[in-house]
């Protein structure tokens, strides 16, 4: 698996791409019969380029309860290309597809968490203020480009971030 961070862009030009992509597998995962998903959103740099993001299409997803991801869902899941990240995870699943099955590198995640949980609702109000406020956006932008070029591994830059928006979002009264 591919262990390091992907170069950070900025492309607004490729905002119109990450933006086709998310509805089309935001059409695929509301389509599956029987799905558990209820809701889909684009989040994360790829939403708006606002400051500079990895390569990476972030998709939040809302199931009623955790528990309804079941096996059956998981196997659909892996013939449109994702694969769960059996990483600990803190109420949330995650599955990404990969650029191919070799190099592994992510390209599309699935964050799926429970509508109704402060989690859930967590991920939309950071979204929306890294949308609108330009503020937290430079602020972010400045953090996470430093974090990026101080990490060794994903799992390092990740938890890094994580922490990083705790810290903002405690800043910014976003809890």
């Amino acid at each position: 698996m591919y262990s390091k961070t992907q170069l950070l862009i900025k492309d607004r030009q490729a905002l119109q791409n990450y933006q086709n992509q998310f509805q089309e597998l935001s059409d695929l995962l509301l389509g599956l019969l029987n799905t558990p998903v209820k809701t889909v959103h684009h989040i994360g740099g790829t939403a708006h380029f606002n400051y500079p993001t990895e390569p990476i299409l972030d998709l939040l997803v809302g199931v009623t309860n955790l528990h309804d991801i079941t096996a059956l869902d998981e196997k659909r899941l892996n013939y449109a290309g994702f694969y769960r990240l059996h990483h600990r995870y803190k109420k949330k699943v995650v599955m990404a597809q990969f650029n191919n099955m070799k190099e592994l590198k992510q390209i599309v995640r699935l964050h799926i968490l429970q509508i109704e949980s402060d989690q859930y609702d967590h991920y939309l109000t950071m979204q929306e203020a890294l949308t609108h406020n330009s503020e937290l956006q430079a602020e972010f932008a400045e953090a996470k480009q430093a974090l990026h070029a101080k990490s060794e591994t994903i799992r390092d830059y990740e938890t890094g971030k994580s922490a990083l928006f705790e810290k903002l979002s405690r800043r910014y009264g976003l809890n």
